[in-house]
């Protein structure tokens, strides 16, 4: 990176944060759905399920209702004058949907509970399992009930716990599978279905990464993302910039092996 522009971007005049409580993450996802077809776009859209609210509610203490199946974090922002009607079309999709509750924070400090219950959801989980693994697929977002009734049937087919935490507003799932890696066979049950997830993404027109990429761990579900003549391209690129395979080596491209990078390294000093 030789250079970067940067562009300031004004501080929101008014935000409103909702909270919304719906029986399932079926009903939260179609939500969403609704949500985006009604011409909002939310400044953050996140879901928790039953599994995370348990969590961080024992960790934090909101006051999350405690029969919750699914929980819609939502927030707008703009001009103070258009974000009252926005909050009344929000309410408006929530229940058409199903939700018991749909609330607005009342002051500062109950909107920065509500968040710091979001962020810090994955430490609180430890609450519920002694190791859990998490996934980063991404679906497009008329896809997410779909999708949660997928890892519903995976999670139920390998026997395992799987909690829901999502960037529902883009389409980006955390499913958190829950373990414990002292136990070999669950440990294989994990990555088999974490696997199963991410193919099940694909299926409906989504990637096996939202926003944390492939790496290592993910190489072998590449070309089940894309064919050989556009992997070969991919590994063609890089090697324009990387000639010497230094950056990164042996990630995201699989071999043959699917174990290492497709690279055609050049001895040093050229020809």
């Amino acid at each position: 990176i030789t250079s970067a522009t940067l562009a300031l971007v004004k501080t929101p005049q008014a935000v409103a944060t909702m909270l919304a409580v719906f029986p399932g993450v079926l009903e939260a996802s179609r939500a969403v759905s609704a949500i985006i077809a009604a011409g909002l776009v939310p400044a953050a859209l996140e879901m928790m399920d039953a599994l995370v609210i348990e969590a961080v509610e024992a960790a934090y203490g909101f006051g999350f209702p405690a029969d919750a199946g699914a929980v819609l974090i939502i927030e707008l922002d703009g001009l103070a004058a258009a974000l009252d009607e926005q909050c009344v079309q929000v309410i408006e999709a929530c229940n058409e949907q199903g939700a018991s509750e749909v609330r607005r924070a009342d002051d500062p400090r109950e909107r920065a509970l509500l968040w710091k219950s979001r962020k810090r959801a994955f430490g609180a989980m430890g609450r519920l399992s002694p190791s859990y693994c998490t996934q980063d697929g991404v679906v497009p977002r008329s896809a997410l009930p779909q999708i949660v009734e997928r890892i519903g049937e995976i999670g139920r087919h390998y026997k395992l716990r799987i909690a829901n935490l999502m960037h529902a507003g883009d389409g980006n799932i955390h499913p958190l599978l829950l373990y414990d890696e002292n136990d070999p066979e669950e440990v294989a049950r994990v990555l088999d279905a974490g696997r199963d997830i991410l193919l099940a993404c694909l299926e409906l027109g989504g990637s096996v990464t939202g926003e944390h990429g492939i790496g290592i761990e993910k190489t072998e579900l590449m070309p089940a993302s894309f064919g050989p003549a556009t992997l070969a391209a991919m590994a063609d690129l890089r090697e324009v910039f990387n000639p010497r395979s230094l950056c990164n080596p042996h990630k995201i491209l699989p071999s043959d092996r699917h174990c290492v990078e497709v690279t055609r390294p050049r001895p040093r000093g050229g020809g």
